[in-house]
């Protein structure tokens, strides 16, 4: 089992600090006027939000395993059977996808009878196709 992290584009940092400065600062602003505790509701969302915005740099990752590569992003997950993988393209297509770069590769595989894709984004690229390649051999 190899497990790969997602490489992080500059811009994906400054959104990410950018948003949290924004949740902090309208924080601060409502201990210092006294309305903290006054709009719970408030105050557990924007905590929440600062948490959720944080958690997909924290937790993306892939992991190849000897018959299948698992994805993990947020609360999503993705499992894909290395059998069923037909070709690994390097994209920089912006598509929504557990991916924090735009330097990604394109995996095509088969479910269900159905051709489908998914972008990711290891910061080790030639390490990641090094791995799938090996468990795809064995």
């Amino acid at each position: 089992m190899q497990r790969f992290r997602s490489k992080k584009d500059w811009w994906v940092w400054a959104f990410i600090i950018c948003m949290t400065g924004l949740l902090l600062q309208l924080l601060l602003t409502m201990q210092v006027k006294g309305t903290l505790l006054q709009y719970p509701v408030h105050t557990l969302v924007y905590i929440v939000t600062i948490a959720v915005i944080w958690w997909p740099l924290l937790n993306t990752q892939y992991i190849v395993h000897e018959q299948k590569l698992h994805i993990r992003s947020l609360f999503l997950s993705w499992h894909i059977p290395l059998e069923h993988i037909s070709k690994v393209s390097k994209t920089q297509n912006s598509i929504a996808s557990p991916a924090l770069s735009l330097d990604r590769l394109k995996i095509d595989y088969i479910e269900h009878g159905k051709s489908k894709f998914i972008l990711v984004s290891p910061k080790d690229q030639n390490a990641f196709c090094q791995a799938l390649n090996r468990s795809i051999e064995r």
